[in-house]
């Protein structure tokens, strides 16, 4: 993708909450410098061949998304990070291409980005402890075509089956009523698994918590699919190569140059 810029409709709306116009608003600053002719809109018009947004989930956006995959189009999505996710300091978002999650891209590199973190490895593994089971949220349920908490209810019945002794509780991802005959999980996520057993999710970012943790994971979706896939409790060697890797698919928004170069080099290779 060198030489003419390359185009990319941006869409940047104010209705987009605020870490996604943070991180649009930086990557449309750093557009031009990076060799991009950045083309915002608030709705798609198809006016380049590859598309930038935030949030897979929203409704709308989602459809967008959708249409440009389907018309051979290339799709850049953002949403929040895997680590560093408070949006009142220096935020982490992650980013994807083409799918809704970067499993399928996921490749050695350099491992300075993640060593430079400071982000400890820990070993809160219980093989006694509960099972943290991991539901979904409205958006996530919508654009599955589910009707309510039907996957958090066959996983449990599918849980309860292969593990009958073994304590579940249910965190779910938005306030929502108790999972009838499961205690439900709370309070801040590294306490939440802290000496759990397995954590089960179908694509949530709890996956990488529990791989920071030592947590052994069985997920469907995700970036952290690409690690748990073929199975649910990795090295600690692994666990880190892993990590080293998925910190080229989340940036802040002072790095935009940064993710630009590494995105077109990715779109391109």
């Amino acid at each position: 993708m060198a030489g003419q810029p390359v185009s990319v409709e941006i869409l940047l709306s104010p209705d987009m909450a605020r870490r996604g116009q943070k991180i649009l608003s930086a990557m449309v600053s750093a557009a031009r410098p990076a060799g991009v002719r950045a083309i915002v809109n608030t709705k798609y018009s198809q006016a380049a061949p590859i598309l930038m947004t935030y949030g897979v989930g929203h409704r709308e956006r989602r459809q967008w998304i959708e249409r440009h995959r389907e018309s051979g189009g290339r799709v850049i999505a953002w949403d929040l990070g895997y680590w560093d996710r408070d949006v009142s300091v220096m935020f982490n978002m992650r980013v994807t291409i083409d799918h809704d999650h970067p499993w399928r891209l996921i490749r050695p590199e350099d491992p300075q980005r993640f060593d430079s973190q400071g982000i400890r490895l820990r070993n809160d593994h219980d093989p006694d402890g509960p099972i943290i089971l991991c539901g979904l949220g409205p958006k996530q349920r919508a654009y599955k075509n589910l009707v309510g908490r039907e996957w958090e209810i066959s996983k449990l019945a599918e849980l309860r089956d292969r593990f009958p002794r073994r304590r579940i509780l249910y965190r779910p991802k938005k306030d929502e009523p108790p999972m009838p005959g499961c205690q439900t999980s709370i309070g801040p996520i590294e306490q939440a698994i802290r000496g759990a057993s397995l954590v089960v999710c179908a694509h949530s970012n709890v996956a990488v918590d529990a791989c920071i943790a030592g947590i052994p994971v069985e997920c469907e979706d995700g970036a952290a699919f690409a690690l748990y896939r073929n199975n649910p409790s990795p090295t600690e060697d692994e666990r880190r190569d892993f990590l080293r890797s998925l910190a080229w698919w989340q940036w802040k928004p002072h790095e935009a140059r940064q993710a630009w170069k590494y995105l077109l080099s990715r779109l391109s290779g």
